[in-house]
């Protein structure tokens, strides 16, 4: 038999090594179309493989796209799927021209039964060399207006309890029990203290000027602001809406009267407010010299006793 030369031999390795290597072009994105999602609900992700190259190359994915997700607990265990998804497989392209792509719409929860509970997880997607980025998502429990909330806020500076006024403003108890639920608060600091007046926070950027990435309308409230009211810092004034930035009154405000949504009271820890009030801080903006913050904020129903028959 003959034999090739080294050479030859060589150079067929490393041709086969080049085209069984997966394009540098080809690359797997997972999208989410909302930034957490309820308990029970479906999360519906979608996976793409395209091909960002001027040119065509051949599809490195061999198998079906199901089969490349991997999900599991963030910082924790990787999850088993135990079940299978209803929706159909893509047909798969042998060759990707320049920007193409395809991929599908899935329902996790019919392969990841676990995701059905609220909790942290982190989504991957893997197969034959081509690897999504890690995505982080959050599942949390179903805001339910005929219960009674509180906000039990932990700070470097102790602790305070605030009881939502959800039966006031509906709408804004709901985004900020979200948010809260969702990890949003965890970690921002207050941005803006004024002694034994007010402290201000929820503001992601840290200056004041941040809010959450969505709006909603202001429910403009009649009652009295006092000492420990809690109202939201309007995100715009027209029309008048809301969104993630809180202030603490820590003091009777009559002239905000009728301007502002009314979030709910501080119940227990306003001396903790007060402190926190009190950090000494640069002016003329009232940011504190050191940071302070918020560092979880946990959503608790309260205990509220039934009428008797």
């Amino acid at each position: 038999m003959r034999r090739l030369p080294i050479v030859a031999t060589f150079a067929l390795l490393v041709l086969a090594s080049v085209a069984a290597a997966p394009a540098d072009s080809v690359k797997a994105v997972l999208e989410l179309d909302q930034d957490f999602y309820y308990v029970g609900d479906p999360f519906l992700v979608r996976i793409s493989i395209g091909n960002d190259g001027a040119a065509e190359v051949a599809n490195p994915v061999k198998g079906g796209l199901f089969d490349g997700f991997e999900v599991s607990e963030t910082g924790g265990k990787k999850l088993d799927p135990s079940g299978k998804p209803t929706a159909a497989e893509p047909s798969r392209p042998a060759k990707l021209g320049s920007k193409a792509f395809y991929g599908s719409v899935v329902d996790l929860t019919q392969m990841y039964p676990q995701l059905k509970n609220s909790g942290s997880y982190t989504l991957r997607w893997s197969s034959d060399g081509v690897k999504s980025e890690a995505i982080e998502l959050k599942i949390i429990p179903k805001f339910d207006p005929a219960k009674d909330y509180e906000a039990h806020v932990e700070t470097e500076e102790g602790s305070f309890v605030i009881d939502l006024l959800e039966s006031r403003s509906p709408v804004a108890v709901k985004s900020f029990v979200d948010l809260a639920n969702a990890g949003f608060y965890d970690g921002l600091i207050f941005h803006d203290v004024r002694p034994d007046q007010a402290v201000a926070g929820g503001d992601p950027s840290g200056t004041g000027a941040g809010q959450a990435p969505f709006r909603y309308p202001a429910e403009l409230s009649s009652m009295p602001v006092l000492a420990g009211t809690v109202v939201l810092k309007p995100a715009s004034l027209a029309p008048p809406s809301n969104s993630s930035q809180f202030v603490i009154s820590l003091r009777p405000e009559p002239r905000w009267t009728g301007q502002f949504t009314i979030l709910g009271q501080v119940v227990q820890g306003v001396d903790v407010v007060k402190k926190i009030s009190n950090v000494p801080s640069e002016r003329p903006s009232f940011r504190p010299s050191k940071d302070i913050h918020t560092v979880r904020i946990r959503i608790v129903e309260k205990e509220t006793s039934k009428a008797n028959p």
